[in-house]
């Protein structure tokens, strides 16, 4: 009886070493933008502030950074946006990528590591070189159904996918961004 107790015992230990060792993959979904995806293993999914708009994931890469999600862009992070396209400056994929150049590097941006696209939608890519020794590589789209109200050849939503790391981290965080971009479903209403 003694016996069958302690082999028991030690099934119940093994069973929650495995359990809690078994990673269970999260989802993010925003119906507004039509965002569906499957967080990669290893990083942390950021909870969304409830005082503001969701407009898509953070994620931080190194889920041991002090910084985390409180100061996201202090640290390496992969980032989903989407917007409404209502603006002239961001109204074609070549003007939505030159604006996010703009902003990181007052416009000078270099071509893109090899496979930065999106599954099943046109999309641009480029790449920041930071002087401080940070990188930022740019992935954008746009999909949904046109808004006549401004351009009936505008497709009405901007996305913006966006790594954001340190060069000796390019090439591991490069195989998960790539991950994200094969994995991400984009589907406005």
């Amino acid at each position: 009886m003694l016996r069958a107790m302690i082999v028991a015992a030690n099934v119940v230990v093994v069973a929650v070493v495995l359990s809690a060792a078994t990673y269970e993959p999260q989802t993010y979904r925003n119906e507004e933008f039509g965002i569906t995806l499957p967080v990669p293993e290893g990083v942390l999914l950021c909870p969304h502030p409830e005082d503001e708009h969701d407009h898509g994931p953070v994620m931080v890469l190194d889920r041991s950074e002090a910084k985390g999600c409180s100061d996201a862009e202090g640290g390496r992070i992969i980032e989903v946006f989407a917007s409404f396209n209502a603006a002239q400056a961001t109204k074609t994929l070549r003007k939505l990528l030159q604006s996010d150049c703009s902003d990181i590097s007052k416009g000078k941006c270099n071509s893109a590591p090899p496979h930065m696209t999106l599954k099943g939608l046109p999309s641009m890519a480029a790449r920041v070189n930071r002087a401080d020794g940070w990188i930022d590589i740019f992935v954008v789209a746009q999909a949904g159904k046109p808004d006549p109200a401004f351009d009936a050849s505008v497709p009405s939503v901007n996305y913006e996918l966006w790594l954001h790391t340190k060069r000796d981290q390019l090439e591991k965080d490069l195989r998960i961004f790539r991950s994200v971009l094969a994995t991400i479903r984009l589907s406005p209403a």
